[in-house]
């Protein structure tokens, strides 16, 4: 797709917590996507280069790349952030604004998509007729109608043959995005045992909202900053003397069961069924979801 910049030439005064306000960015392949917002990645680009003690020499064209990988990369380990997995999430963006506060970066320019090339939906039959809902992450918005939404009005439903979710408010489509619920066969690393692990069908209520929750049943045991476990903590038959616990992020987490089924946030889209059973949704997406539900709005899960 080409796309048209205008550039503005002029330096920004010192930036305030510039790369926490963007979205995450990261690889993109067939199990996930991120936005990568030319601004930031292009101020990444700057940031990293400016730092002596990572030496690297990134081109600076806002396009996440296998080099700028690798340079974050460089920077997780040396700045002594947790995963060093090039993953730009919400612990690295607050370290890259503690370790680059100084950084003057350029203003943000404006970015025009070439209209001949980006297709605009009018309405959500014009995008359900040529969008391949099963195998496509794009995301449907009606932005008018999201912005009615005051949870009395609005009801999901979980589509497990398409993947996706939609929202509804006042009886018509507002959203329509993927989104991952759980698996037919779900391995266990820990007991080498395939286990069912599908997202119960059925008509539910959101019966809780927590929008930094996190789990108390999966996550990953350290030992200072070392990984020792990752994965169902019932399961780990180590020892837990001097060893920390940090549970798996479920940001914008919507409960449906007592049994802990839920919709969250994940960085791990897939067009397939694969979680442990909750319903994994795209950052931007569960932002939208979480703020126009409430407690008590249904939820109808369907095959």
């Amino acid at each position: 797709m080409r796309t048209f910049f205008v550039i503005l030439l002029s330096l920004s005064a010192l930036h305030a917590g510039y790369f926490s306000k963007h979205d995450d960015m990261c690889d993109g392949n067939r199990y996930f996507q991120c936005e990568n917002n030319y601004n930031a990645v292009r101020n990444l680009q700057i940031a990293l280069n400016s730092d002596k003690k990572l030496g690297v020499k990134l081109k600076v064209d806002g396009t996440w790349g296998d080099k700028t990988k690798s340079a974050l990369m460089a920077f997780q380990e040396h700045y002594g952030v947790e995963k060093a997995d090039g993953w730009v999430g919400k612990r690295t963006k607050r370290k890259l604004d503690s370790v680059y506060q100084n950084v003057k970066f350029p203003k943000d320019i404006k970015v025009a998509e070439n209209y001949q090339t980006k297709r605009c939906y009018t309405c959500y039959s014009d995008f359900r007729q040529n969008v391949n809902l099963r195998k496509s992450f794009a995301i449907y918005e009606d932005k008018q109608l999201l912005q009615r939404a005051n949870g009395r009005n609005t009801k999901l439903t979980v589509d497990v043959s398409e993947q996706r979710v939609r929202l509804y408010v006042d009886g018509k489509v507002a959203l329509c995005s993927p989104c991952t619920t759980g698996a037919k066969r779900k391995f266990e690393p820990n007991t080498r045992i395939y286990r069912d692990k599908r997202t119960p069908m059925g008509t539910f209520k959101i019966t809780e909202k927590i929008a930094d929750k996190r789990s108390t049943i999966f996550g990953e045991y350290y030992r200072g900053n070392k990984l020792v476990y990752k994965g169902d903590k019932r399961k780990f038959g180590g020892n837990k003397k001097g060893l920390r616990y940090q549970g798996a992020s479920l940001q914008n987490w919507m409960r449906l069961t007592s049994s802990g089924i839920g919709l969250h946030a994940s960085k791990y889209i897939k067009r397939y069924p694969g979680t442990n059973g909750c319903i994994r949704l795209p950052y931007r997406v569960s932002k939208t979801i979480f703020k126009s539900v409430r407690q008590g709005t249904p939820v109808s899960i369907v095959n």
